[in-house]
């Protein structure tokens, strides 16, 4: 009987461990189901996240692709986009260098025309000596009889921009040149003249053109335009209020102190000083041997060298 009883409990036992198993088991399915389907929801959650980014990125990508035409190649021949815009603004033949005079002396007026423009034709005028212009074409419209002057008293006519916005044209090599075009065609409708030369606002190398100056360069060279920088300047820009006397004193200064002086000067509304001090200027660099003369395609520019 007793081992009857035994085996009984033994079986109870038994039974008891199978259904404990069971259920064990059974809640480990059930476990291992809830985690499977937070996975699931947080991959989908993070597939969604992903395809969502995926969208973004794709539409960027469209939205620059559709700029591309602005600054990459597009031709069999590897030419830029923007060598193809306005392809009348070219000089033919374009220059060639030769040397000039020894004791030649560069005078260049950035800015105008306006006032001051003509106070600076008469002194030039009075005295027989030549100089360069270098146009701010928004500033034509009233002034064309100036710009007719410097063509008839044989003076160079150069173009410096039209708007001397320079965030604005220094934005892309395309904006320069839809710039550079506007003043090119201005000063053409005001006195017939073709500008060949040019001088980049701020410099050849500035703050404001450090991504891009270096294929501007290269395509306004390829159409035959020259550039030309400085070698001395009159600090006429500098923001302070010099006297006429001293200005001039800045200019022989530094004419000393190089080999060509390419002269700095502003011909701006505002720039009353530095026209009453041509006269003086032009007397001492007369007296002192040399001849001021205008810039034109044969001569050599000066130029800022290119920074790394």
């Amino acid at each position: 009987m007793q081992n009857q009883a035994r085996r009984k409990r033994r079986r109870v036992n038994k039974g008891m461990i199978v259904r404990i198993l069971c259920l064990l088991l059974a809640a480990l399915v059930v476990v291992l189901a809830a985690v499977e389907t937070v996975r699931a929801r947080h991959e989908a959650k993070t597939i969604k996240t992903l395809n969502a980014q995926i969208a973004e990125l794709e539409a960027q990508k469209t939205e620059l692709e559709a700029q591309i035409p602005d600054a990459v190649l597009n031709g069999p021949d590897g030419s830029l986009y923007y060598q193809g815009l306005y392809p009348e603004m070219q000089v033919d033949p374009k220059p060639v260098f030769r040397d000039q005079p020894e004791k030649t002396a560069y005078l260049t007026f950035d800015d105008g025309p306006s006032a001051n423009t003509y106070t600076i034709l008469d002194a030039l005028k009075a005295s027989g000596q030549k100089a360069t212009f270098f146009i701010v074409a928004k500033n034509i419209p009233g002034h064309e009889d100036a710009l007719q002057r410097m063509a008839d008293e044989g003076h160079t006519i150069a173009i410096h921009t039209y708007s001397h916005d320079y965030r604005g044209i220094y934005a892309s090599v395309e904006a320069y040149l839809e710039d550079f075009h506007q003043a090119y065609e201005a000063i053409y409708d005001a006195c017939g003249v073709h500008a060949e030369l040019f001088r980049f606002p701020g410099g050849s190398v500035n703050a404001y053109n450090r991504s891009i100056y270096q294929p501007l360069i290269a395509e306004m060279l390829r159409r035959g335009f020259v550039y030309h920088d400085w070698s001395v300047s009159s600090e006429d820009a500098t923001g302070k209020d010099y006297t006429a006397e001293q200005l001039a004193g800045f200019v022989m200064d530094g004419t000393a102190q190089v080999g060509k002086p390419v002269i700095l000067m502003h011909d701006s509304g505002d720039k009353k000083n530095t026209a009453a001090a041509v006269p003086e200027i032009v007397r001492r660099l007369t007296e002192a041997g040399y001849t001021c003369a205008p810039l034109t395609g044969e001569v050599r520019p000066v130029c800022f060298g290119y920074q790394t």
